[in-house]
């Protein structure tokens, strides 16, 4: 309709506008959004970067990928760097009980001492009333407490 022109006319660039840090067109991101320049300078993942602080875009590699500063894990567009981001710990994650990896377990639960705290293994065993990790023998398996079956993960031993 002749209504829908003139309100695309309004905001239309022509497909000139880039984002002033990362220099994505407004066709590749999902909006535009305040800057160091004004309004509507940066793409709204630049501009979410700078309003927590940022100076300019994140790292780029030779190859056109975007870093994480944290564990130098590679990404396609700084939306997916942003989402990595949110959860990334650099690899210092450990388990408050097992002390096992991100890496090495299914997700991060909640523990007696907040969120985030325990494997899910070892959340799954927290709920259901224990107090501290399972027993592990000198094999380094895991050991039931009622019946002294051996397991080779937390996973397997269950709650």
């Amino acid at each position: 309709t002749i209504g829908a022109l003139g309100g695309h006319k309004r905001f239309c660039d022509g497909g000139t506008w880039r984002c002033g840090w990362c220099a994505c067109k407004h066709s590749e991101c999902s909006g535009k959004g305040p800057g160091p320049d004004g309004p509507k300078t940066l793409c709204s993942a630049c501009s979410s970067r700078h309003k927590n602080g940022h100076t300019g875009p994140p790292e780029v590699n030779q190859a056109g990928k975007f870093v994480c500063d944290l564990c130098s894990r590679q990404f396609e567009t700084i939306g997916a760097l942003g989402g990595h981001k949110r959860f990334c710990d650099g690899g210092t994650w450990r388990c408050g009980w097992c002390a096992c990896k991100h890496s090495e377990c299914s997700g991060k639960g909640p523990g007696p001492d907040g969120p985030k705290t325990l494997c899910s293994a070892c959340s799954s065993r927290h709920k259901n009333g224990h107090t501290g990790p399972p027993e592990v023998n000198q094999a380094g398996k895991f050991v039931c407490d009622l019946c002294s079956r051996q397991f080779e993960t937390i996973g397997a031993l269950g709650g």
